[in-house]
C-alpha cells in the first residue's frame, strides 16, 4: 500500500488536534476545579448536579425567608411586650380609679397619664419596620392600620390576612398578625355577657362582672335588672327579657351580698340601689382595646361627685378592668404564638443547614475534580503531544531522495 505524503500530513495534523483538544479539556478541568464541564461529558451526573444545585438553592431561599420571619416576628414581640408594659401600668392607674376615694382633681391627674399611656398604645400598634411596612395592618402594609375618626371612634383600615413564609418544603410561618386579632377582635365584659348601670340610676348601685355557667355559651337575649319596693318597704328586684318582654325572675326581695342568677347569669349588685334603677346584662361584643381605655378616660372626664356619680363610675371602671383583663389576655395568646413561630424558625433553620451540608457534600462528589488525578493526566497528555509534535517534524522531513 501507497501513503502519499498528504496523508501522512493529514494524519500527523489529525492526531496533534486530538492531543491538543485533550489536553484542554483537562486545562479547563483544572482551572475550573470541575470533572464534568458540559452535560454530554457524563449525562447521568449532569443530571444528578442540576438535581442537587436546584435543591441548594432552595434550602437557601428557605434560609433567607427564615431569617425575614425572625426578623419580623421579633420586632412583633418586642412591640407587644412594650404593650404588655403599657398595659399593666393602664391596670394599675384601673385599680386606683376604683378605690371609690379619690377625688376629682385626683382622678384628673390618673386620665392625663391613661390618655399619654394610650397615645403610647396607638403609636404600637401603628409600628413600621425597616421597609416602612406597617406591622399590624394585615397584607395591606402601606396602610395605617389604626386611626381615630371626626367622631372620636377607633378605625382598623387594614385586613384580617396574615402574612406568611415558607422557611421548609413543609412548614409555613406566620410574619405578623393582623391588628384586628391583636387589638380589636375581644370581647368585652367577662368574654360572655357584659354588666352596666343605666345612666339614669339615682342610687348607689354597683353591678359586678358576673359569670355564666349554661350550655351552650351564649345569652338568648340581652336583660335588664330593675330595683323596686315591696308593700313591706323592702328592696326587690325583677329580670325581664329585653327581646321577648318576659319576665325571667319575678319581683324578689333583695339585700345587699345576694346573688342574682338567672339563665346560667350569676352577678352581684352592692351599694344601695333605689327603687327604679336598672342594671343590664347585654351579650358580649368586640371591643378594641383603645374604646375601652377611652371609656375610662370619657368616664372621668363625666365624673359627678356624688352617690349616683360615683355608682356610674365604679360601674363603667370595674366593666373596663374586665373587658382590660381580656385584652391583656390576649395579647400574652398572641405573644405565645410568636414565641411558638421563633422555636419553629429556628428547628427549621437548623434542620435547612444540615440538609445543605449533606446537599453540598454530595455535590463535591460527583462534580469537583480530583486535582492529583487530574495534574497527572495533565502531564501524561503534554507528554503525548510533544511526542505527536516532535515525530510530525521527523516524518515531515522524511525524502526519498536522501536514500539515493
Amino acid at each position: 500500500m501507497r501513503i502519499s505524503t498528504a496523508q501522512m500530513t493529514n494524519a500527523g495534523v489529525r492526531e496533534m488536534l486530538l492531543r491538543q483538544a485533550e489536553l484542554q479539556y483537562t486545562q479547563l478541568q483544572l482551572a475550573t476545579q470541575k470533572r464534568v464541564l458540559k452535560p454530554s461529558d457524563d449525562p447521568v451526573a449532569a443530571t444528578s448536579i442540576s438535581f442537587i444545585q436546584t435543591e441548594i438553592a432552595q434550602l437557601e431561599q428557605f434560609n433567607r425567608n427564615g431569617n425575614m420571619a425572625k426578623v419580623s416576628n421579633e420586632l412583633e414581640e418586642s412591640v407587644l411586650t412594650s404593650a404588655t408594659d403599657i398595659l399593666f401600668r393602664i391596670r394599675s392607674l384601673m385599680v386606683e380609679m376604683g378605690n371609690g376615694t379619690y377625688a376629682e382633681e385626683e382622678l384628673d391627674s390618673i386620665a392625663v397619664e391613661m390618655n399619654e399611656r394610650l397615645g403610647e398604645l396607638l403609636g404600637l400598634a401603628n409600628t413600621q419596620n425597616a421597609n416602612g411596612d406597617y406591622l399590624f395592618s394585615g397584607s395591606k402594609v402601606k396602610v395605617q392600620p389604626f386611626t381615630r375618626d371626626a367622631a372620636g371612634n377607633y378605625i382598623y383600615n387594614g385586613d384580617q390576612n396574615q402574612r406568611m413564609l415558607r422557611v421548609s418544603s413543609g412548614v409555613v410561618v406566620p410574619v405578623s398578625d393582623p391588628g384586628f386579632e391583636v387589638f380589636t377582635d375581644v370581647k368585652n365584659g367577662n368574654g360572655k355577657f357584659i354588666a352596666g348601670s343605666n345612666a339614669a340610676n339615682t342610687g348607689g348601685g354597683i353591678i359586678s362582672p358576673g359569670s355564666y355557667q349554661a350550655p351552650p355559651n351564649f345569652l338568648a337575649e340581652p336583660y335588664t335588672i330593675t330595683f323596686g319596693t315591696d308593700i313591706n318597704g323592702n328592696t326587690t328586684y325583677t329580670v325581664t327579657g329585653d327581646v321577648s318582654a318576659t319576665t325571667i325572675v319575678p319581683a324578689t326581695v333583695w339585700q345587699e351580698g345576694d346573688q342574682i342568677s338567672f339563665n346560667g347569669i350569676t352577678t352581684e349588685v352592692s351599694g344601695t340601689p333605689l327603687s327604679g334603677d336598672q342594671f343590664h346584662i347585654s351579650p358580649s361584643t368586640s371591643e378594641d382595646l383603645f374604646s375601652t381605655i377611652q371609656l375610662a378616660i370619657d368616664a372621668v372626664e363625666s365624673f359627678a361627685d356624688s352617690e349616683s356619680g360615683r355608682a356610674r363610675f365604679l360601674n363603667t371602671v370595674n366593666r373596663v378592668q374586665e373587658t382590660m383583663n381580656n385584652h391583656m389576655q390576649n395579647v400574652d395568646i398572641v405573644r405565645g404564638k410568636i414565641g411558638s413561630r421563633l422555636n419553629a424558625i429556628d428547628s427549621e433553620t437548623n434542620s435547612n443547614l444540615s440538609l445543605l451540608v449533606t446537599s453540598r457534600s454530595a455535590l463535591s462528589d460527583i462534580q469537583d475534580l480530583d486535582v492529583v488525578e487530574a495534574s497527572t493526566r495533565f502531564s501524561q497528555q503534554l507528554v503525548v503531544l510533544e511526542a505527536a509534535q516532535a515525530s510530525f517534524v521527523r516524518v515531515q522531513g522524511l525524502n526519498l531522495f536522501n536514500f539515493i
